[in-house]
């Protein structure tokens, strides 16, 4: 084990020495996705400002036979009517974003541009004034049948949700937290483990190595280590770029969650960074096994990104997922630790789903370290160029 521990100084040092990797795997997450989320924030947030501010021009066809409702349309002070006679020529001469052409008195059809995001939020205001005018007209009628208006809602319905703001701020950054994480984290192992593997054949280097004393297992040890250790560095230097994004309180998280508590409990930091040890080293050894198999660093990287794509999707599955995981699904790698990581911003764990998901993913990760080793072993594949 002590020649396991030299093979992973050595690593080590190289990546510490070689500022790519440092700034890859350190400075990269603790800046960019910061940087990222409060410049999303900025721009969401001035898009709102804007849109609520704009006034849309809008064209109506026999607005007559519609009694009153042009008034209406006037009261709501966001909208420019402009009268015409056919749509298409309003649209192409008056540059209107929706024309409402009145068919009859009980039936109108909104023309609409699908493809101009202007002419959907036009659309969105019409169907909000047709709402409150057949509002309206309604309750003018059943008044005037000398009823009583309650006769409208005749099922008083309240709702209220009972979740508390940390717990559905921790909803809402589950979505996104658990999926960065784990991107970052593999991003991080895929730098060093493509370096010192595949990158030591190209510098042919291995060689060196693999004639000194140490036997094939330890040196494998001691990269995926490595490995491991410089994964395990990128989710903390990511996750406290994260936090410090959340406490800024300017970013694209504070825009989604209004009037929520986005914060991430430091206990609950320590936990996701538990749950994701056992798949943080089946990163490092898939990695290591893939670098030892390849015949150069391209090769190596384009391998590495097929499986980074396969990440991406299983995170992505556990934002979209809309019912209630089941116990089969916490023996998927990747994805059980990101629904996982979910749960705890929640505060919602699961004794059972916590040990099938690290029992399952240190399974996987001895695995993927068997067929690193098996790599190591075999000279034909190792030094293949």
């Amino acid at each position: 084990m002590k020649k396991a521990i030299l093979i992973f100084k050595k690593e080590i040092l190289d990546a510490v020495r070689d500022s790519r990797t440092f700034y890859v795997c350190i400075i990269t997450p603790f800046l960019l996705y910061p940087i990222l989320f409060m410049v999303m924030g900025y721009f969401i947030q001035s898009e709102r400002t804007k849109e609520e501010r704009l006034i849309y021009k809008i064209g109506i066809i026999n607005q007559s036979l519609m009694e009153g409702f042009l008034t209406h349309v006037e009261a709501a002070k966001n909208l420019d009517v402009v009268e015409g006679e056919e749509h298409l020529a309003m649209f192409k001469n008056n540059k209107v974003k929706a024309v409402l052409e009145v068919k009859n008195a009980n039936g109108v059809v909104v023309f609409y541009d699908g493809a101009d995001k202007e002419s959907q939020n036009a659309l969105k205001r019409i169907n909000k004034l047709l709402s409150e005018y057949q509002d309206a007209i309604i309750k003018k009628r059943i008044l005037k049948q000398g009823l009583s208006e309650e006769i409208l809602m005749p099922i008083a319905v309240e709702k209220e949700n009972i979740a508390p703001a940390k717990r559905m701020g921790g909803f809402i950054l589950g979505a996104l937290i658990p999926y960065l994480l784990i991107i970052i984290a593999f991003q991080g192992a895929m730098r060093v483990g493509i370096d010192i593997t595949a990158g030591e054949k190209e510098r042919k280097t291995i060689e060196t190595l693999l004639v000194t004393d140490v036997k094939r297992s330890e040196i494998v040890i001691g990269k995926c280590l490595a490995g491991f250790v410089l994964a395990f560095l990128s989710t903390i230097s990511g996750l406290l770029g994260l936090v410090i994004t959340l406490q800024s309180g300017f970013s694209v998280f504070t825009q989604i969650g209004r009037g929520l508590t986005l914060a991430i409990p430091w206990l609950s930091c320590l936990f996701m960074l538990f749950v994701m040890l056992p798949l943080l080293w089946f990163f490092s050894s898939v990695l290591v096994a893939i670098g030892s198999a390849s015949r150069s660093i391209k090769q190596a990287t384009t391998y590495s990104s097929y499986c980074l794509i396969f990440v991406v999707v299983l995170t992505v599955f556990s934002v979209l997922r809309i019912t209630v995981p089941g116990r089969i699904v916490f023996l998927i790698p990747v994805l059980n630790t990101a629904i996982l990581q979910q749960q705890i911003l929640i505060g919602e764990i699961y004794a059972m789903n916590l040990l099938i998901t690290i029992v399952s993913s240190i399974l996987y990760a001895m695995i993927a370290y068997l067929f690193a080793k098996h790599n190591f072993e075999k000279e034909e594949i190792l030094l293949r160029s």
